[in-house]
Formats: structure tokens, C-alpha cells, sequence
């Protein structure tokens, strides 16, 4: 080999060594060549960014823009997948498509913005199991009542316990009825007019004191008493005294509700609707506000108590303070959550809506085009789960592209109960031939 040859093969090495180290620095210290065509000059080298990413369950596989990620050993030997959780760096600023998959699970898809010089979080990207429902009774539809630990659910109309422990059942003899009540602890319901023991079967007060005509049972546990209608009238019986006495008379009254030492009442007057809100104490009437026509019911939760006309399905939303009765009416309505003390979903038949009112700020979550009879909302992981006669959908709503999940395909698909805690489903649906309560698992 001649000198000349030698001196050039040198002068090569001299200059590939140097543009390799140049280009191992750029890369370590977060830049990277941009491959567009036609190159501009100004972006050739372009400062990136890293995508932090975590999934629940882990283990997801990662593909971005079509591409699975891979972990390259040497050239093209030994490679694996990289997998959740990670960190992916020298990503060109930008918009990318990241899509999670992992066996066993519905595959997740999210568009995600890289800036340069920074980092991206996907932290809390869920997958959701495609798993199979499991039957828990065997029942005409009805609806389920869950106690305060979601431990045990009451099939009121069957008058069943079922267990969730251990998936044993039980029934209540004699005690049928559609308003069901809890104790704050899950031993003790109201139920039927009865206040039944759970641990035993047996009942904890006897209410035949009051007669057969008694109806609307509500139970105020705190202060040891039963209220209920009876001979055109609003009773209360004080368990630990025995002792009967009457509220409201002289009213034709279609519901009522107690809060707050107030009790709420719909009275019929002249064949006009109203709400009028009494003392507890003193019976002092404290307002009344006119509603017309409708069928009207009060409905109470953890946070709220609330008014529904299903005559003209609307939603009242009504105030602590017996002097602004009703805040705001909603419709149409066909039911409705309260998620926490300022967070109200509630469906239409084909559109599910969510109402902040701390700044008053209502949403459209989705417009479907099947008729939603029920839905359910995680508040802590954002997702929720609504159902059509047919099947049950879930829509993450972490997610820029709010496409729903089809869980399960099935028949009379009805009353949607989310155990938060554990992630399991409880519903009523027809399968086949079975119809009944199912539970399936989400994650």
C-alpha cells in the first residue's frame, strides 16, 4: 500500500472518528439528526425530548407510530421488547401515537405531544381486562342495592342476600320491597318495612305497632328513629322508646324526605304540585315553591338530596338552605350520580353530560346512537362504563379519543354497579338463557 493511500485512510479514520464522536455527544446530551426529506439546513440537528411511560397492570408492550419498540443488544441480535414501565429518549418534538398492548387486555391508543429539552409523562395509562362475567343469582330484573363496604348486595324484590365474599346466597322471608336503606356499618336495612338484622335474619324492631297501611319507610339511624306515611299523614316511631307520634297532617302529601332537621315534602294542592320544606322541630313551614304537573320522587345519596319529575324527566337539584329550595333543573334526564359533593353526571337517551357546580361548567361527554340505559363512572381513575339493552361499553376518558370499549355483548343489560375499590362490574343482564346478576372484572 502506498504512502498516499495510507495518508488517506488516515485522514478517513481522523474524520469518521470525529463525526462519530460528535454525533455519540449530541446524542448523550439529547440531540438528534432529523431524517426529513428534503433536509432544511437550520434542523438537521434538533434538540429531543424523553416519554416517561408507566401502565397499570405493567408489562405493556410499546408501539409508537406503527413501530414496536425494541431493545437492541447488538445491530440486529438479541433483541427484546421494551415494555412499561420505561423511559423512551431522543424523541424528535412532535406529535406521536402511542399505542399499549399486553395479553389478556384491551389495547390503549393516546396521542401524546413531545417538546424539546423535555419530558412527556404517560404515568397513568389503564388497560382493562377482557375477561368473561361471572353469574352471581339467577333473577327477574330488578334493581341491586349495595351495602356501604360493597360486601353484600340485596336483591329487593327477591328479598336475596347475596354474599360477594364468597358468592353465597341467602333470602329475607317476608321482606319484598323496592326502597332499600343501609346502616352506616352494612349489618342492618330497611327493607319492605322491616328493619332486618343481617346477621341473623331476624328483626331488629318490630313495626306491626304501626299497622299495615304504613308505607314509605325512611330511616334516620343517627337519631334512633323511623319515619313513614300512613293514614293521610308523616309519622315517626322512636325505636328505643316505643313510642308513635305524628309529623305532617292535614296535607295531601305524594313524597317526602328528611335532612337537616328539615323535612321535604311534594304537596298536592288544588291539583297543583309543590315543594314545601317544614322545621323538623316545630313544623314551621319555612318555603314553597310551585312545580305543576309531574310525577315526583325524592332520591338521597351520600351527598345530595334530590328531585325527579319522570313525568317531564327533570332533575331538580335543591339547596341545604330551606329559603332557596331549588337551585337548578335539569333535562331531560334519565338518571343521574353525584360522584362527589360538586361532580354530577347524568344520561339522556343518547347523550351522557357532567355538570361542575362550583363554576357551574357543563360538558357533553359523548353522543351515542343505541339508547343508554345506565352508566357508571370511576371518579379516581376517570373512566366510565354505560350500557345499552345489548352490550356494556367503557370510555377512558384520560384519553384524547374517547372510542369506547365494548365489554360484553349481552341481552336486557341493565342497573350498572361499580365496586371502585376492587374494579369489578355488578349488572343485570340475559345471557343465553340465563338472566340474572353477573360481575365482571375491568382490571
Amino acid at each position: 500500500m502506498s504512502k498516499k493511500i495510507r495518508d488517506s485512510l488516515f485522514i478517513v479514520f481522523i474524520v469518521l472518528f470525529v463525526v462519530i464522536t460528535v454525533l455519540i455527544s449530541l446524542y448523550a446530551a439529547g440531540y438528534k439528526l432529523n431524517s426529513q426529506w428534503p433536509p432544511r439546513i437550520g434542523q438537521l440537528v434538533q434538540k429531543t425530548g424523553m416519554l416517561i411511560l408507566d401502565s397499570n397492570p405493567k408489562g405493556a408492550k410499546i408501539i409508537i407510530n406503527g413501530e414496536e419498540q425494541k431493545q437492541y443488544w447488538l445491530i440486529d441480535v438479541g433483541r427484546s421488547n421494551i415494555t412499561t414501565p420505561t423511559k423512551i429518549k431522543n424523541l424528535l418534538a412532535g406529535e406521536y401515537i402511542i399505542r399499549l398492548e399486553k395479553e389478556g387486555y384491551w389495547p390503549l391508543e393516546k396521542k401524546i405531544k413531545i417538546e424539546s429539552g423535555q419530558s412527556t409523562f404517560m404515568e397513568e395509562a389503564i388497560l382493562f381486562k377482557r375477561s368473561l362475567p361471572l353469574n352471581l343469582a339467577l333473577c327477574a330484573p330488578q334493581n341491586l342495592s349495595f351495602s356501604p363496604d360493597k360486601k353484600t348486595i340485596i336483591l329487593g324484590q327477591d328479598g336475596q342476600i347475596i354474599n360477594l365474599k364468597n358468592a353465597s346466597t341467602s333470602t329475607i322471608t317476608n321482606s319484598q320491597g323496592t326502597h332499600i336503606q343501609w346502616s352506616k356499618d352494612g349489618s342492618q336495612v330497611l327493607l319492605g318495612g322491616k328493619l332486618i338484622n343481617l346477621d341473623n335474619g331476624g328483626s331488629s324492631y318490630d313495626l306491626s305497632v304501626i299497622g299495615k297501611t304504613a308505607t314509605n319507610f325512611y330511616w334516620d339511624e343517627a337519631n334512633k328513629k323511623i319515619y313513614y306515611q300512613a293514614n293521610g299523614g308523616i309519622n315517626c316511631i322512636i325505636t328505643d322508646k316505643n313510642s308513635v307520634s305524628t309529623v305532617l297532617s292535614g296535607g295531601d302529601y305524594a313524597a317526602y324526605a328528611i335532612k337537616n332537621n328539615l323535612i321535604y315534602t311534594i304537596e298536592n294542592v288544588e291539583g297543583q304540585n309543590y315543594l314545601r320544606i317544614y322545621d323538623l322541630d316545630n313544623k314551621f313551614l319555612k318555603s314553597s315553591s310551585y312545580l305543576g304537573n309531574g310525577d315526583f320522587h325524592f332520591r338521597q345519596d351520600e351527598y345530595h338530596l334530590n328531585l325527579y319529575d319522570s313525568k317531564q324527566q327533570a332533575l331538580y337539584l335543591l339547596s341545604d338552605y330551606a329559603e332557596q329550595a331549588i337551585i337548578s333543573k335539569i333535562r331531560p334526564v334519565n338518571n343521574w350520580q353525584w360522584l362527589n359533593n360538586d361532580f354530577l353526571i347524568w344520561h339522556n337517551d343518547f347523550e351522557i353530560y357532567s355538570l361542575n357546580t362550583v363554576n357551574n361548567k357543563q360538558e357533553l361527554i359523548i353522543r351515542v346512537s343505541d339508547p343508554i340505559v345506565d352508566i357508571a363512572w370511576h371518579k379516581i381513575k376517570n373512566y366510565l362504563v354505560y350500557a345499552n339493552s345489548q352490550q356494556i361499553n367503557l370510555i377512558n376518558l384520560n384519553l384524547d379519543k374517547k372510542e369506547p370499549i365494548v365489554l360484553l355483548r349481552a341481552n336486557d343489560v341493565n342497573n350498572l354497579v361499580l365496586d371502585e375499590k376492587n374494579q369489578l362490574l355488578y349488572f343485570y343482564a340475559r345471557l343465553g338463557q340465563q338472566s340474572g346478576i353477573y360481575k365482571l372484572q375491568l382490571q
